[in-house]
């Protein structure tokens, strides 16, 4: 399994039982190039904006640094369904007591509903994982250019340094520093 969608599983405390094969297909369906920032097994409603169609699938979602992606599989229908994050135009979460937290996206032919977790702060955290992967991707102009390698190794410094002072974990530097090192 690729290192970030290890880290991402862990960082969100996303269950995976029952759901490892459906996560090594979409694994199978990324782009060398894509750093994977959040995924996870869920039920997710699709509606096309025109018709107001709406369709319920269980599978995975997956948010990288260039796109969102939901692969599923339903008897012999199986399709992923794309799109860059250029084309997203809101994010907006919200929970209650009996479906949990739920990410909706919005663009401009479709909207998302994501099922994510009963956790609120988790949920919000998600959140900002969204809208921070999109404000990356439009900061770099919608092509989703990587990091400098200068950037990067500055950014890994930062860590060593946080490590030392003792505010990370050997572990979580560790952990940190592959994604960063995915990167280059």
């Amino acid at each position: 399994m690729r290192k970030d969608i290890e880290y991402a599983l862990q960082k969100f405390k996303v269950k995976t039982f029952g759901n490892k094969k459906n996560i090594e297909k979409v694994e199978s369906i990324l782009r060398a190039d894509e750093l994977v920032l959040y995924i996870s097994p869920t039920n997710v409603v699709i509606t096309s904006v025109n018709t107001s169609k709406k369709k319920k699938l269980p599978g995975v979602f997956v948010l990288t640094d260039k796109r969102i992606l939901f692969h599923y599989k339903i008897a012999f229908e199986e399709s992923t369904d794309t799109t860059e994050l250029s084309k997203i135009d809101s994010i907006n979460c919200f929970s209650n007591g009996i479906t949990g937290g739920q990410i909706e996206i919005h663009t401009r032919t479709k909207t998302y509903n994501i099922l994510v977790t009963y956790k609120k702060d988790l949920m919000n955290e998600i959140k900002d994982t969204f809208e921070e992967a999109i404000n990356n991707y439009t900061q770099n102009n919608g092509f989703g250019n990587k990091e400098s390698d200068t950037d990067i190794m500055q950014q890994i410094e930062k860590l060593a340094e946080l490590r030392d002072k003792d505010i990370l974990t050997e572990e979580e530097f560790q952990e940190k520093k592959q994604v960063l090192m995915a990167r280059l």
